[in-house]
């Protein structure tokens, strides 16, 4: 117990932090600074700076720490303060250079508050330094109260539909249970009735499913429930279906739920039971695939120290909480979140610092729904983010604390760092170059690396030198052999002394195959110059994409970067970067004339040009576009009627770069708009002359 002699001691104290902070407050100058949450703040304390004053921004309901600590031989003490000079929180330490501290100060009101340090024993003789460590938990994320419900007729989720589809109900109860037609029961209580539609047997036009808890006592807190839409070969189910999702709570229906759900789709809804027997609905919707960040805001992140463990809790309010920390070129990035109470399947997300997810992972091996991220090799330096959050994020309905574990990084966050920084990338094991081209990402994806210099030659795997000099000096997971000792990389360069031929280089990477990697894959592309960076793409690529980029060499040595973007896939060039200068030119366009050929010009300010022709549904057209010189690599695309994408081609055969669509069926009446273009689209440079023919049958 405090004496009544230190209570006075303490009391006096505070009286001169009262008076010291509040004129330092209505000053209003450079003395006050902001914390940071996992940031150390370092400040000292002398003759003529008797306290320091700084800010800390927090919401309702939101709990602060806050820890000071000093080698100085001084005994420090604290005090948090809103802006009027009202206390919330203060401290002592118990005696000289043991640390001051305030642990979970509940914050009344969002706004700005102020954390004033100074010396318990009065004016410093000499100077003082201290360290100020800040943490802030979330505002509102607790769990709704364990408990238990006496019920007169229990509790139910049924699924009604209205196809032959095989849909399936999943029920996640707030304990941890989770009732499906593979687990009917769970130790709570509840039941899931039988598979209706299930394996194509006993086939219904109206089928429902039901998960239920019997009268007596049911689990309080929140349920998840999950709709499947199940693709089966033999099943008539590739109509979208109209559900019904209904809950009831002894005989009373308390929430209902419709919505329209396409084969492979998985929708999510979710209620609150609270104690006194009342239901909050929570958010339903289509479940989002892959994960997104786009309504996470990143700069409200906590820093992560490397091998300390944070604990946090998820909830329908607070869906997900952000981490931050810096990374290098090279570092090796594992994390690892588990779940410790209620209900929380976690899934775990990692940014890079120009905002893209780079690695995610929602069960950590089967059966287990804890989330990890092992030996991701950080292509880009700078700050990166992780991001905990639950099985279908906002839609979900899981609740509960967690733990996460960071490891294998460096544990200084670079704070403001959030762009990446264009960084020259050096590999141990290939030469030098004039210029050098790389490739780089961290999955077991195979990915291979194009570029094609101004007289059209190409260099790549399947061509690895090439006449102007280009060579290809490393191919990562070619063929899905995985590379060693490294994230996977491709490179080819120019050797050094000189700069390689004047003009335009086109870049194409191409997603070859997955290799059984379905992470998302993230690369860096890199083109250097005299040891300096003249172009960096960091981007997303998805299963059979292509992306197309170039460079250009002027006559005067300097390189200019082009355009990038995706162009489709490799069996499906994409007209997307074209349309809206398309459709700009189609009144103005030529007509195409059955049998006679036209001519015209691909360069680098005229891309693409325009034809329309009149056609009528069951006619049969073939177009060929055929190259008369230069570097020219022909795309042809076939545009509707209703303005959308019929058809297209990128090679005729293996054995040319000309474009030939063959004997497409018009599907309906109507003006048909050719385009004729390059490889690339808007983002390709080959150039040349073509002629383009049509013929009608």
């Amino acid at each position: 117990m405090m004496s009544s002699r230190m209570r006075k001691i303490i009391s006096a104290i505070f009286m001169l932090i009262v008076l010291v902070s509040t004129s330092m407050l209505a000053a209003q100058d450079n003395t006050t600074r902001a914390l940071v949450a996992g940031i150390t703040t370092s400040g000292t304390l002398n003759t003529t700076s008797i306290a320091q004053v700084y800010t800390i921004s927090a919401s309702t309901g939101q709990s602060v720490s806050v820890t000071v600590t000093t080698n100085s031989g001084a005994r420090l003490a604290l005090m948090i303060t809103d802006a009027a000079g009202t206390y919330i929180g203060q401290a002592v330490a118990a005696q000289a250079n043991a640390n001051a501290v305030l642990e979970n100060v509940v914050i009344p009101t969002s706004g700005t508050y102020y954390l004033t340090v100074l010396d318990a024993t009065g004016i410093p003789t000499s100077e003082l330094a201290f360290e100020i460590t800040f943490q802030a938990g979330s505002a509102n994320a607790t769990p709704a109260s364990p408990g238990q419900l006496l019920t007169a007729t229990g509790l139910q989720f049924i699924l009604d539909w209205d196809t032959t589809a095989n849909l399936d109900l999943e029920v996640r109860d707030p304990v941890g249970g989770s009732l499906y037609w593979e687990t009917p029961t769970v130790t709570s209580g509840g039941k899931m009735s039988a598979n209706a539609n299930g394996v194509c047997n006993a086939l219904s036009q109206s089928p429902s499913e039901e998960g239920s808890w019997p009268a007596g006592v049911v689990p309080t807190g929140s349920y998840e429930m999950i709709v499947y839409f199940q693709q089966q070969t033999d099943c008539p189910n590739r109509n979208p279906a109209n559900l019904t999702l209904t809950v009831t709570l002894d005989s009373k229906q308390v929430a209902q739920i419709k919505a329209t759900i396409q084969p492979d789709q998985v929708y999510l809804a979710s209620v609150v039971i609270n104690t006194d027997g009342t239901v909050v609905a929570g958010a339903n919707g289509v479940k989002v695939d892959p994960p997104t960040v786009a309504s996470i805001d990143l700069k409200a992140a906590t820093a992560l120290t490397q091998n300390t463990p944070v604990t946090g809790t998820i909830t329908s309010k607070q869906p997900y909480q952000v981490y931050s920390f810096a990374a290098n070129v090279g570092d090796v990035i594992s994390a690892q979140v588990n779940a410790d109470s209620g209900s929380l399947d976690t899934l775990l997300l990692l940014i890079d610092p120009n905002g893209n997810i780079v690695a995610s992972n929602d069960d950590r091996e089967q059966g287990v729904t804890n989330s990890a991220i092992q030996n991701f090799s950080a292509i880009l330096g700078g700050t990166y983010n992780v991001v905990v959050t639950r099985y279908g994020q906002a839609l979900g309905g899981t609740e509960g604390g967690y733990t996460l574990t960071l490891t294998g990084a460096v544990t200084t966050t670079a704070a403001g760092t959030q762009n990446a920084v264009a960084q020259v990338p050096t590999f141990a094991d290939v030469p030098r170059g004039s210029v050098e081209v790389s490739l780089q990402w961290s999955t077991a994806a195979d990915i291979q690396l194009l570029v094609r210099d101004p007289q059209g030659d190409s260099v790549y795997d399947g061509k690895p030198t090439i006449p102007s000099g280009g060579v290809e000096a490393a191919r990562g997971n070619d063929s899905c052999v995985a590379s060693t000792g490294s994230s996977p990389y491709s490179y080819i360069y120019w050797p050094e002394g000189r700069l390689p031929t004047a003009g335009s280089y086109e870049i194409e990477v191409l997603y070859q195959s997955n290799c059984n990697d379905t992470t998302p894959v993230q690369f860096v592309l890199t083109v250097v110059a005299n040891n300096k960076v003249v172009l960096q793409k960091n981007e997303l690529l998805n299963v059979d994409q292509r992306y197309v980029v170039s460079y250009n060499i002027g006559l005067d040595g300097q390189i200019t970067a082009g355009d990038g973007g995706i162009f489709g896939t490799k069996q499906k060039p994409d007209a997307a970067s074209l349309l809206n200068s398309v459709v700009t030119e189609m009144p103005s366009a030529p007509t195409l004339v059955n049998a006679q050929p036209a001519t015209g010009s691909i360069r680098l300010n005229n891309k693409f040009d325009v034809y329309v022709f009149e056609g009528k549904a069951g006619q049969v057209a073939t177009i060929g576009m055929e190259r008369l010189n230069g570097t020219l690599d022909p795309v042809l695309f076939l545009i509707g009627p209703g303005g959308d994408q019929v058809t297209q081609n990128d090679d005729a055969s293996a054995e040319t770069t000309n474009s030939a669509i063959n004997n497409f069926i018009l599907p309906i009446d109507g003006k048909y708009t050719v385009i004729a273009t390059h490889f690339g689209g808007q983002y390709g440079v080959t150039a040349g002359d073509y002629r383009l023919t049509l013929r009608l049958n």
